[in-house]
């Protein structure tokens, strides 16, 4: 009967596999999320944790009209990549996918994940791509400088994690491998704080969430790097006592000092003025302590009202000989060490020779358009967010330049309006979201003319797809640059250059 069995599915084609059924398969590559991807009768087939060269026997869990999901059941051909996971929590918490892959393999397939977007969403020959080695890290542990945690109790115990893929299981991570011994410090004597003055925490079964009448719409996250992400509101959670949601814990490696925040279900701060006392006295490298307020069942981390309970409005940080102001929730790139590389290449891809004049067109709080300033001869910020301009504006102050101005806006209607008025920059550099640039943004590129254009992105997909955009508009692309800035994740950084025909 088993036999039978086999011999029937062997002969289906892969339109008629249904989920339970159990297939061979030889992994090809890793997809955008970490996962393998193989094929059965030419039909792609997802597999989480399986690796490039394994022959692996899979169980079908989801079929959909092009593609297949399964999950692997038995391992018939292992890759010598194949490497045990070092962290305790891999199985469970789902943060970074690929730690059963050796380094050296990962930053191979980071490589290969670029190589394939542009063959796929641009028409360029993996062997036509002008790419360079990637640039992974010499200690690819302990890099993430800042943790944003989700609390609660299991047992009467204190968690601080982040709940396992699709379930709301929260899971303990204090002691992350990838985060910076001051964040999991922080947080272990957090956990203790709130156990010893026994204060509530919004645990996943007792926050419950009505329909919001009108949510809110509109905000924006704003990332340092230059980009923004859209952000929406959510259900707001039933009125009820105030309870603490999150912590967020930020570490500067260059100070040592620590900004601290809770995110609560409700205005008030459980038991403040204790709260404050304990901080003081047991976290001496805490010099920010901040209050957020966030209602809604969302999985959004910060709502829209913070409020500094003790110490500094900002805490300090440093990238290279620069140093910028962070606000509790002002974004900031997680693994400063690859950040400098990844500016260094950004400046390199821009060919500042000083008398260059740069738009900076998703500025953030400015720190590419601070980090070119040094070489060019002027640079213009453009970002949508105004506090995000302000911060822009005294992290200039801060730093003594004076040849970057940062203006408030959107990118494709400011470059139009300037080059009517007679400006036409000799660079233009992007940072935008996953989602990439706002075709209107593509368009008036195009318009502009810019000599160059620097294009850094943490979506090699969408980065491939407007490449295409700007390559038809009479661009042609000079390099490509991988910067893994995530170990033991999928993501991957790319810094190109565009220049004009």
């Amino acid at each position: 009967m088993k036999n039978e069995n086999r011999r029937t599915i062997a002969n289906r084609n892969a339109d008629q596999l249904r989920v339970g059924d159990v297939i061979v398969v030889t992994i090809k590559r890793l997809g955008i999320n970490g996962e393998g991807v193989g094929y059965y009768r030419k039909k792609a087939i997802f597999i989480d944790g399986a690796l490039p060269g394994e022959v692996v026997k899979a169980r079908v869990t989801k079929v959909e009209p092009k593609l297949l999901y399964g999950e692997a059941v038995h391992t018939e051909k292992r890759s010598p990549d194949r490497a045990s996971p070092f962290c305790q929590w891999y199985d469970v918490c789902g943060g970074c996918s690929l730690q059963h892959m050796n380094y050296a393999a990962q930053l191979a397939a980071k490589e290969e994940l670029v190589r394939e977007a542009f063959s796929r969403y641009a028409g360029i020959a993996p062997e036509a791509l002008p790419m360079q080695p990637i640039l992974g890290m010499d200690e690819p542990l302990g890099y993430r400088n800042k943790a944003q945690l989700q609390l609660g109790r299991e047992g009467g115990i204190v968690l601080a994690g982040l709940y396992a893929p699709g379930s709301r299981k929260l899971v303990d991570i204090t002691g992350c491998p990838v985060q910076q011994g001051a964040v999991n410090d922080t947080l272990n004597v957090v956990k203790e704080i709130i156990a010893e003055l026994n204060l509530p925490t919004a645990d996943a079964a007792g926050f419950h969430s009505a329909p919001s009448a009108a949510p809110e719409d509109g905000e924006y996250a704003v990332r340092s790097g230059g980009s923004r992400e859209r952000r929406t509101g959510g259900a707001v959670a039933k009125r009820g006592p105030s309870a603490l949601r999150t912590v967020v814990a930020r570490a500067s490696a260059a100070t040592g000092r620590v900004q601290l925040t809770f995110v609560t279900t409700g205005g008030e701060l459980p038991s403040e003025r204790a709260l404050v006392r304990e901080i003081q006295r047991r976290l001496p490298n805490v010099v920010s302590f901040a209050h957020n307020v966030n209602p809604a069942d969302t999985p959004l981390v910060f709502g829209d009202k913070t409020r500094v309970v003790w110490g500094d409005a900002r805490m300090t940080e440093r990238l290279g000989h620069l140093t910028f102001e962070l606000s509790p929730r002002a974004f900031f790139q997680l693994n400063p060490s690859q950040t400098v590389r990844l500016y260094e290449r950004a400046k390199a891809a821009a060919a500042l020779t000083g008398g260059e004049t740069v738009v900076d067109a998703y500025c953030g709080v400015g720190t590419i358009s601070l980090w070119l300033a040094q070489a060019a001869k002027a640079v213009r910020g453009i970002e949508a967010v105004a506090e995000a301009v302000e911060d822009a504006r005294r992290n200039a102050r801060a730093n003594h330049i004076d040849n970057a101005e940062f203006y408030a806006g959107l990118s494709e209607e400011l470059l139009p309006r300037w080059a009517r008025d007679g400006f036409r920059p000799d660079v233009v550099v992007v940072d935008p979201p996953r989602s990439g640039c706002d075709r209107k943004l593509l368009d008036a590129l195009a318009q502009v003319k810019p000599k160059r254009i620097v294009y850094v992105s943490c979506n090699p997909a969408t980065l491939a797809k407007d490449a295409a955009h700007l390559l038809a508009g009479g661009y042609a692309i000079a390099s490509v640059e991988p910067v893994d800035m995530f170990p033991h994740t999928a993501h991957v950084e790319c810094c190109v250059s565009l220049v004009r025909k």
